[in-house]
């Protein structure tokens, strides 16, 4: 059986600067549509050879219509997808580690939560977790009030490069993909990135008791901010 390949992105000739691709009003993703805020190619990062991978973009952002939360799928150096969410500053785990929050939702994506930090717009735009307001033509212009909450956000987030998992820019990935290793598709981590913001979003906002009860205060430590 030929698999379906991600629709709807042509990637741009290899170079080492990432580029912004034309924004569809609707892009089919993980089972459903979305209406994407960002769609980058990242050259540097976009595995060699032909593979599961080939038509897929790098960076994919959009606002997830059932939670109304922020959501982005980000390619790493290694090649592997990660999935990321962002809760205001009004949500009861704004501000904890991922290793601090009730297990159930810590659990909730592939191999569990690997990433908190606050919005990120120190590095490249293609690479920073953060949201970025984009207003595609024929669209509304996001809120003061998003557009505030996307600044102050906490982003929580997961990797796909654990035991099983394939690297496309690891060594052999033929060779480990014979082995049994399995790549980690846009559409496999934008399900579970859909699927960590129910959970998040399921999170009683009037408050529900976390233990341990522990938000990163201004003398902590940072947490792992990912991959470089």
């Amino acid at each position: 059986m030929t698999k379906k390949k991600t629709a709807g992105t042509t990637l741009p000739a290899r170079t080492t600067a990432a580029k912004n691709l034309p924004l569809p009003r609707s892009y089919p993703l993980a089972g459903t549509a979305i209406q994407p805020t960002q769609i980058i190619a990242i050259p540097d990062r976009h595995p060699r050879g032909q593979g599961p991978w080939t038509d897929e973009p790098d960076r994919i952002a959009w606002r997830d219509a059932k939670t109304g939360l922020d959501c982005l799928v980000l390619r790493q150096a290694d090649g592997t997808m990660s999935g990321y969410v962002a809760v205001p500053p009004s949500h009861p785990l704004s501000g904890y580690r991922y290793d601090a929050v009730p297990a159930e939702i810590r659990s909730t994506p592939h191999r569990g939560l690997h990433y908190s930090a606050a919005c990120s717009r120190r590095g490249p735009e293609a690479i920073s977790i953060c949201h970025i307001d984009v207003v595609p033509q024929g669209r509304a212009a996001p809120t003061l009030e998003h557009m505030s909450e996307g600044a102050d956000a906490w982003w929580f987030g997961f990797d796909t490069d654990h035991p099983g998992d394939l690297v496309p820019k690891g060594p052999a990935p033929n060779l480990h993909r014979e082995e049994g290793e399995v790549y980690r598709d846009l559409n496999y981590v934008a399900a579970e990135t859909i699927k960590l913001a129910a959970a998040l979003k399921a999170l009683d906002p009037a408050g529900v008791p976390i233990e341990p009860s522990a938000p990163l205060s201004l003398g902590a430590p940072l947490p792992r901010l990912g991959k470089s």
